[in-house]
């Protein structure tokens, strides 16, 4: 009598668990995972530090360029945080990778403007 309703618990976690697969006891944080995730804050952190550091230098020099490096920064650290959003919570939507290539595509576009765009020399005569 016990065994079979054994049985039948089992088989109910069983569907369970393939429900919902984001409580499944194999799936455990690791060493890696961990050493993983602080690089990742790292990251993020001298991201952000970039940015403040690019807007603070358009802010005294205004040279056009560093508006382009700075929303190149800021766009990474946004870039980081959604990866970091759609790694904790579980979406499977594609509409996620589309932004994010999207962003991808706004940082490269930005650093390209920020290197290419040439600084106005007030000593050329037009």
């Amino acid at each position: 009598m016990f065994d079979i309703q054994l049985s039948i618990l089992s088989k109910i976690s069983l569907q369970l668990d393939y429900f919902n697969p984001f409580d499944d006891p194999i799936d455990v944080v690791t060493q890696d995972d961990l050493f993983a995730g602080s690089v990742t804050v790292a990251i993020a952190c001298f991201s952000i530090i970039l940015t403040i550091m690019a807007i603070s230098a358009y802010r005294k020099t205004r040279m056009p360029q560093l508006k382009f490096i700075a929303t190149a920064f800021s766009l990474f650290t946004i870039y980081l945080g959604i990866e970091a959003v759609q790694e904790l919570l579980p979406f499977d939507d594609d509409s996620f990778d589309l932004f994010l290539s999207i962003i991808m595509l706004g940082i490269l576009v930005s650093f390209f403007f920020g290197i290419i765009k040439k600084k106005k020399n007030p000593l050329e005569q037009p």
